[in-house]
């Protein structure tokens, strides 16, 4: 039965492998308004068959390890997981036709942005859905990291070498799911794909330093201070997700001036600095699998609305270990991770389109500078006590000052240019 697992694994990625293959096919016959029947069978096909495939996975898996599920919780388990399946794919194929192939006929665009807007909270739904059926059956802390060493390690493992950790994963998923929604910007100002591709390889590897080396000389000046050789570790963990989107804006800006001329940079920043909020929603699991940066001890009861593998998980803390019977840590990373999405939506449609006409080239950059900085200036203070980094909050407060005065500059910087009788510089003349 555990072969059964693997093979319908492997089955799954080979599935979603052809659907890439399928779509990118799709994407290049620019010229088609319409889907043929061969695309469409194709698209079905490997939609259908991951979701089959992720059901057996999920059943080898439950036989493998001699789970005793009750019915409900196999219902759960093997419903979900192929309803999760089934939805990302779905939000895949849909994606990728609505941002790549915009020349399709406005009725076949309206059922494939349907598809992506139903996915969303269905992927989400059933994810939750699967886990709860095994939830119980899970051994806690989860594993946090792969290592080249031990396999699958979890958080309290110190011993394990050459890891690759859950968290550095998730970060580098969000920053390629950033690079896409920017890319879709792009393309609908400047009608092609791909002029973001070098600022993304200046932009993420400059994030990755910056998130190492605010980690090592901020967070951690003590330890790091006297052994520079311990910084080069990056194996052993420990990135910071401020210092990296600092780090990172600044590359891309760089870049952007000097080799984008082309492209107005106050734009480009309200275009891609929001989304960094995205990445930076989907790196907070990466605290979840570290069972770090947590606030206090709370009743599990007052939190019962979770799902049963968060709650279990958040039972243990990396640094205080399992928490009083019937007890959880509060769990900060998933209370971050909503405002971070939220605020990516709140600063670029609500925002971005309900006050366009009163806003200048940049704004929504410096409001995510005020909205993360928030952000951080509340939770900070929340944390348990071994995740507080000194006067780190000092950096928020930082954060929403230079987001408030880069507003106003960017303000006087237009009406300046108004009174000298200078061509505007707002969203539709840009």
């Amino acid at each position: 039965m555990e072969a059964l697992g693997y093979i319908s694994l492997i089955a799954v990625i080979a599935a979603f492998v052809f659907l890439h293959l399928t779509l990118k096919k799709i994407v290049k016959n620019e010229s088609a308004t319409s889907l043929s029947r061969q695309d469409l069978i194709k698209i079905f096909s490997a939609i259908g068959g991951a979701a089959l495939f992720a059901f057996l996975a999920m059943l080898g898996l439950i036989l493998a390890k001699g789970w005793n599920l009750r019915g409900g919780e196999y219902a759960m388990a093997l419903i979900g997981s192929f309803v999760f399946i089934l939805g990302l794919s779905s939000l895949y194929a849909a994606f990728g036709l609505n941002f790549y192939r915009p020349t399709l006929g406005a009725n076949i665009l309206k059922i494939v942005r349907l598809v992506m807007y139903i996915a969303i909270p269905v992927i989400i739904i059933f994810l939750a859905l699967a886990t709860e059926g095994v939830a119980d059956y899970l051994t806690y802390p989860l594993v946090n990291r792969i290592s080249l060493t031990e396999g699958f390690v979890d958080p309290f493992n110190r011993t394990a070498q050459y890891a690759v950790a859950f968290y550095g994963i998730l970060i580098v998923s969000g920053a390629v799911i950033v690079y896409f929604v920017s890319d879709h910007f792009f393309f609908k100002k400047f009608k092609r794909h791909g002029i973001l591709d070098s600022t993304f390889y200046v932009a993420f590897p400059a994030g990755l330093v910056g998130a190492r080396l605010w980690y090592c000389y901020v967070l951690e000046f003590d330890r790091y201070a006297n052994d520079f050789l311990a910084v080069l570790q990056v194996w052993d963990g420990g990135l910071a997700i401020m210092g990296g989107a600092i780090l990172g804006i600044i590359a891309g800006v760089t870049f952007m001036l000097v080799r984008r001329k082309y492209v107005n940079i106050r734009w480009a920043m309200d275009v891609i600095v929001p989304a960094i909020l995205i990445a930076q929603a989907i790196g907070r699991w990466g605290n979840f699998f570290n069972i770090e940066v947590h606030g206090l001890e709370v009743a599990a009861s007052s939190w019962s609305f979770l799902p049963s593998i968060i709650s279990n998980n958040m039972a243990f803390s990396s640094t205080d270990g399992p928490a009083a019977a019937g007890n959880i840590y509060v769990p900060l990373f998933l209370i971050e991770s909503i405002s971070n999405l939220a605020g990516y939506f709140l600063i670029t449609y609500g925002a971005g389109k309900g006050l366009r006409k009163w806003l200048s080239l940049g704004d929504l950059s410096m409001a995510y500078l005020i909205w993360y900085g928030a952000t951080r200036a509340i939770m900070e203070p929340l944390r348990s006590a071994d995740f507080e980094y000194g006067q780190s909050w000092i950096s928020s407060f930082i954060l929403i000052g230079v987001g408030v005065l880069g507003i106003v500059a960017f303000h006087v910087y237009d009406f300046v240019r108004k009174k000298k009788n200078l061509e505007p510089r707002t969203y539709e003349t840009v």
